[in-house]
């Protein structure tokens, strides 16, 4: 099946308020989601953007996409607000399975948009079962398209026993596949080629990897030159030419990598238009390794911008693999090797692993010498490296101390990266925040955002970040309200730059479904917390602090909708992540015992959760000290605990 442009009636989207309606069957809602990300957030390639095709002008970006629905009534007919946005989309999407092709509301979306816009203009993408199976002896339950799909609508409005030949992409692995998939109705909704599509696509990939290791070969050649110019106004021709002949050889030699790195290792089987961003970053890891053995400092300086490429992808293990295999490389290095250090350190704590975290930042700080002021900026990143590592393990003396030194350090550096101040600020004042300082952190956290905004833009990750750490001081605050607002601003930005599985959205995710809970939106708080653990979980490959965070908070909401059971296995699951994230005793740890009393307590098994409430506040004290203010806000949730007057009221109260 393909996909071609069907035209408009008028050639344009002016009169449309979305680009497509997407119609599924509730069991098909999770593919319905993913789809709705992945076309709202699809890189429309810049130079077809305002092109006019048969569907009108190309736009920047394909949004609105209308996913949502309300509660579908009893009557058979649609509400009003899904005719409204049916009549208003100038695509149909219908996500096909064997669901769907039973759902009376699929049937009735697409026999809707139809008497409004024609067939032309439906799209189809095959999630499961088969296309027409209903005319295969024996297969007829694998049907994947609803009957209004089947057939065209005739002129009377009603559906005509006349065929139709759906245009459908095919999601399943044995076809196309997601990213395809996507292509193929980005195609069909722009009414640009898909081979096109995917070559722009293919060259915007390798672009961006050439950017990457460009800009590390860049400073390279720039700092050696530098160095050169300097070294020349001081010693003899003779060791001017023999430097200049180093330098030469050294950026020789990180032009051949960056070029190679490019060029297909088989001819005969690489397809260009297959090679991903995993497949050029594990081959340049590997030759670097291989063929710049004998320039250590180059080697580490590309392999600290490869691990940055991994870290950003979410591809943990592949970054430690590479830095773990490369580490006597790495001690000969000097200075260049502290940066990969760092970058390695940055991973061990994504993974959980905060011991060897830190252990990292030490070794990355032996490696930089005496404080100098031209080592100034790294020494400052490794104090803001640290101070992370120190927040993660709720160390807070330990983390304001680290990033205060890295405050001086910037503060002192001529070289510091652009937002390394509003980083360092932002990373201070989210520590301050969960100590209960939330004043203090406010002024930092705004700062940092002024920073932000100043020297990036509104809609860079940065300034995301930074709206994410206002939001969560006003959540620790008790200011619900506001912190809605701020995690929306975060979160919209995020939508806008991160690919739809990106960890660093599911954290703004986690956040949001927080925020939700504590607001009694319950079914916004589950939906948003669900789908943080959803991309952790494909994100970390295994068990994870950042996955029990957000299943405690899963847990209090079945809680609180009455699956006590439920909540338990959760926050189960919850113990598990952090056991084996953590690696030890965290004060997460007495923090999910008290969370766990509550839910036991709104049951009414009072004796349990005294047991779980004395064995938290135990571990609190233990890590945290007895002074801390979350140690007192969690004594005093103990102190108040009580059934719930359905427990009350069925007499199953314990203890």
């Amino acid at each position: 099946m393909t996909l071609d442009a069907a035209a408009p009636d008028d050639g344009t989207t002016e009169a449309f308020a979305y680009r497509a309606f997407i119609s599924y069957s509730h069991r098909d809602q999770g593919l319905a989601k993913q789809l709705h990300r992945a076309l709202e957030t699809y890189p429309i390639p810049s130079k077809v953007i305002g092109r006019t095709t048969t569907v009108g002008k190309v736009p920047r970006r394909l949004r609105p996409i209308f996913r949502d629905r309300e509660e579908l009534p009893a009557s058979g007919d649609l509400s009003a607000e899904l005719s409204v946005a049916l009549r208003q989309s100038h695509f149909l999407i219908v996500i096909c399975s064997p669901a769907s092709a039973r759902s009376r509301w699929v049937n009735e979306e697409i026999l809707e948009f139809k008497r409004v816009h024609g067939d032309s203009r439906v799209l189809g993408l095959v999630a499961d079962g088969e296309p027409n199976a209903t005319d295969m002896p024996g297969r007829e339950a694998e049907e994947c398209f609803p009957v209004a799909l089947r057939f065209r609508m005739g002129p009377d409005g009603k559906l005509s026993d006349t065929p139709a030949e759906p245009i459908a992409a095919d999601v399943r692995r044995d076809h196309d596949g997601l990213k395809l998939a996507v292509q193929k109705l980005v195609a069909g909704l722009t009414g640009l080629k898909l081979d096109e599509l995917v070559r722009r696509e293919t060259q915007r990939r390798i672009a961006l990897m050439t950017t990457v290791a460009s800009g590390a070969v860049f400073g390279m050649v720039v700092t050696g030159g530098l160095a050169f110019y300097a070294n020349s106004l001081r010693i003899e021709a003779n060791a001017q030419r023999t430097i200049a002949q180093h330098e030469a050889a050294a950026a020789r030699a990180a032009s051949d990598y960056l070029v190679g790195t490019f060029e297909l290792s088989n001819p005969a089987t690489d397809n260009p238009r297959t090679i991903t961003a995993l497949t050029i970053l594990g081959r340049s890891a590997e030759r670097a390794r291989r063929e710049l053995a004998d320039q250590p400092a180059i080697q580490a300086r590309l392999l600290a911008t490869l691990g940055r490429a991994y870290n950003n992808l979410g591809l943990l293990n592949e970054a430690s693999d590479a830095f773990e295999s490369s580490m006597p490389m790495i001690d000969k290095s000097g200075s260049a090797g502290a940066e990969a250090l760092l970058v390695l350190a940055t991973t061990y704590a994504k993974k959980g692993n905060l011991d060897k975290a830190l252990a990292a930042v030490r070794r990355a700080e032996t490696l930089l010498g005496p404080d100098t002021k031209e080592n100034a900026s790294a020494r400052a990143l490794a104090a803001l490296t640290e101070g992370r590592i120190q927040t993660s393990a709720s160390n807070v003396k330990a983390g304001v101390a680290a990033f205060d030194r890295a405050l001086v350090y910037y503060r002192a550096a001529d070289d510091a990266p652009p937002g390394a101040l509003a980083m360092a600020l932002n990373n201070r004042g989210l520590l301050l925040s969960d100590d209960g300082q939330f004043s203090a952190a406010e002024t930092s956290l705004s700062e940092s955002l002024t920073l932000f905004r100043k020297s990036l833009g509104e809609n860079h990750l940065s300034t995301g970040k930074a709206w994410f750490a206002l939001a969560q001081n006003s959540f620790n605050a008790g200011n619900l309200k506001r912190a809605r607002q701020r995690i929306a601003n975060a979160l919209a930005i995020e939508r806008s730059v991160l690919d739809a599985d990106n960890p660093i959205l599911a954290d703004t995710l986690s956040m949001q479904g927080q925020i939700q809970q504590g607001l009694g939106e319950l079914g916004a708080a589950e939906r948003s917390l669900r789908e943080a653990v959803e991309i952790y979980r494909k994100a970390f490959d295994g068990p994870h602090f950042l996955i029990g965070i957000a299943e405690v908070y899963l847990g209090l909401i079945e809680s609180e909708q009455g699956r006590t059971e439920a909540a338990l296995v959760t926050l189960d699951d919850a113990k598990h992540n952090y056991d084996v994230g953590y690696g030890k005793i965290h004060p997460n740890h007495g923090d999910l015992l008290v969370n766990r009393a509550k839910v036991l307590a709104r049951a009414g098994r009072m004796a349990e959760a005294r047991r779980d409430c004395t064995a938290g506040m135990a571990i609190l004290r233990q890590t945290l000290g007895a002074e801390a203010s979350f140690t007192k806000s969690m004594a005093q949730t103990c102190a108040s605990l009580a059934p719930s007057r359905e427990a009350r009221t069925r007499g199953d109260t314990a203890g």
